[in-house]
């Protein structure tokens, strides 16, 4: 059985706002959602994480319904867990997670991908979008828009997008980069940047701020930075990410994935991902162009950045047998 395994840290837990309202605010359902998917294989089992019991169902684009019968588990904070078992002969594809409960029904689109799981395969990297960056033109959404529609004819196995995701971190900017967002047919992971960084709200489009992803035979550990700092040396953030790396320590491959890195960083967090258990691995952005040095300065960990998807970046990253390997940096020429 192969599945992704969301865990939130404690504050966010607590923190967090809960499928997603007229305002596409997360409500009933936290995860999965479309900046947080699931990927299984078909007649898998996945994860659910709500604020409270519910009737659970997927939901093809044709409207086709599956009703699941999950098993429930009460976790810290008053949030639940819905262990989800699906059928064997379950169509390849994105599909919607809808729950209802008390009259109501939260529906998160693109939130569970049923997928062939490879063992060799591509992801996209791409990372500071800036929906809401004034004086650009074309605008960062139509640049968004026009990298999505490119990606989509990429097909990889998936698409990682590591943070500065909206300018100055408003509902609305958060809003429009999710309807850009649903337009990809495959599953995307966000994590949030410096300039997501109003209140809560990134937290209450996209839930939680640490989470590890389980491809096959590969682990990706996604995180937050918090500015220029993962967390200082009492943040619950740094226990956590200990506990997830310990929980991938079988993988094949252990890949990071956060919007930047900083040796000034909390150095607890840095020996727990780079010099205790050092991760294979470590893909940001935030620097706007290539990076000037290939690996941590603490360990062994490879880096690579790409530059601003503002500016019509991306990468393409094989992760194979043989290695991961990043390609050269591509970029979107004519965009006006």
């Amino acid at each position: 059985m192969r599945r992704l395994c969301w865990i939130f840290p404690m504050l966010v837990l607590v923190a967090a706002a809960h499928a997603r309202n007229a305002d596409g605010v997360l409500e009933l359902v936290i995860t999965p959602n479309n900046g947080a998917p699931v990927i299984i294989g078909s007649g898998g089992t996945f994860e659910a994480t709500l604020t409270q019991r519910a009737s659970l169902r997927l939901i093809r684009a044709d409207g086709t319904a599956l009703d699941l019968d999950p098993e429930w588990t009460e976790l810290p904070g008053g949030i639940l867990r819905a262990t989800c078992k699906t059928s064997p002969g379950l169509d390849l594809g994105p599909y919607a997670l809808e729950a209802s409960a008390d009259g109501r029904a939260d529906t998160n689109v693109r939130s569970v991908y049923v997928s062939e799981i490879l063992v060799d395969y591509a992801i996209v990297h791409i990372t500071d979008v800036h929906i809401g960056k004034a004086n650009r033109d074309p605008a960062p959404d139509i640049v968004f828009q026009r990298l999505i529609q490119h990606i989509n004819g990429v097909k990889p196995a998936f698409v990682l997008i590591s943070g500065d995701l909206t300018e100055n971190g408003e509902p609305e900017q958060f809003r429009r980069f999710f309807e850009v967002l649903d337009t990809c047919v495959l599953p995307t992971f966000v994590c949030p940047g410096n300039h997501d960084r109003q209140g809560v709200n990134y937290e209450n489009t996209f839930g939680p701020l640490v989470y590890s992803i389980q491809y096959g035979v590969d682990g990706y550990l996604v995180f937050d930075t918090k500015d220029f700092v993962i967390a200082d040396d009492l943040d619950a953030q740094v226990g956590e990410l200990q506990r997830l790396r310990r929980a991938m320590k079988p993988s094949r491959w252990s890949i990071g994935m956060t919007h930047r890195y900083d040796p000034s960083m909390s150095m607890r967090s840095q020996l727990v991902l780079f010099v205790d258990d050092p991760l294979d691995y470590l893909i940001f952005g935030h620097w706007h162009s290539e990076n000037d040095y290939k690996t941590v300065p603490w360990g062994t960990t490879p880096v690579v950045v790409t530059p601003a998807a503002v500016d019509g970046a991306w990468r393409l990253i094989l992760v194979t047998q043989a290695g991961i390997l990043p390609q050269e940096v591509q970029t979107l020429e004519n965009l006006k």
